[in-house]
């Protein structure tokens, strides 16, 4: 069988401290040094990414999974939410299996997921809102200042919107505050989210392009500080679920 790629090269050209981005890179990512390739002659930066995930069409609901940015090992692995170094899955995976929402069996691919071979009545998509690797979303202003970062989020804002677009997609589902943040119409920050979902509640506004698409807040994928941490992980994702079977009409 072919194997699936999600896998593609991107380039960023930086419009300032080149050399600066270039040093910083090498020193905080040097165990990822093979992502990443500097064109010093054209003073650019090729890198590897994932993504986005696009499954087959079915009739099944669209639904999309946005997350901040790829960790280089999730890229090196080949795929969203990949196991961790010593091969633990994802707790995301099992988040979602305990929802009701999503069952299979086998091994967690893109083939499986560009496939449809799950159960469910979504067909999930999955997209990062920034393409470049780091190991936490943070440094990607650490990396490239913030007048870069402010123009990488304009040209991921349009990508997404595209994505969204092309694929007739209703629901998008942001598993942390930072995409969530610069993706909803509400210019005003979501402060205490995590209280507010630890209080039962949905967080959800419209996209910033449409009054027809709904996007939601849920936790971090990796959120556990709490004993129950599982829980309300799980109770928040299928609230989130429930609303959306209950909004939406299969296209």
């Amino acid at each position: 069988m072919q194997t699936i790629s999600m896998i593609h090269e991107e380039t960023i050209i930086p419009e300032n401290n080149y050399d600066e981005i270039k040093s910083i890179i090498r020193d905080r990512l040097k165990e990822w040094s093979d992502l990443y390739v500097f064109d010093d002659v054209h003073r650019q930066i090729k890198y590897k990414t994932e993504g986005p995930l696009i499954p087959d069409h079915n009739s099944k609901i669209p639904v999309l999974i946005l997350l901040s940015n790829p960790h280089p090992h999730s890229v090196k692995q080949g795929m969203f939410l990949s196991p961790n170094r010593i091969g633990k899955a994802n707790p995301f995976w099992d988040t979602l299996k305990e929802t009701g929402f999503f069952s299979y069996n086998g091994k967690i691919n893109a083939a499986a997921m560009i496939k449809n071979e799950y159960q469910s009545p979504f067909r999930f998509f999955i997209a990062v809102l920034f393409s470049f690797p780091t190991e936490d979303p943070t440094h990607l202003i650490d990396f490239f200042g913030k007048k870069e970062y402010e123009k990488m989020i304009e040209r991921s804002k349009e990508e997404i919107k595209k994505l969204i677009a092309d694929n007739k997609i209703m629901n998008v589902i942001c598993f942390g505050k930072t995409q969530y943040d610069l993706v909803k119409r509400s210019h005003f920050a979501t402060n205490n989210y995590i209280s507010i979902l630890n209080d039962g509640a949905i967080i959800k506004d419209k996209i910033w392009f449409s009054n027809d698409i709904s996007v939601y807040l849920t936790y971090p994928t990796g959120w556990r500080f709490v004993k129950n941490h599982k829980i309300f992980k799980k109770d928040n994702l299928i609230k989130i679920f429930n609303f959306i079977t209950n909004h939406s009409k299969n296209i």
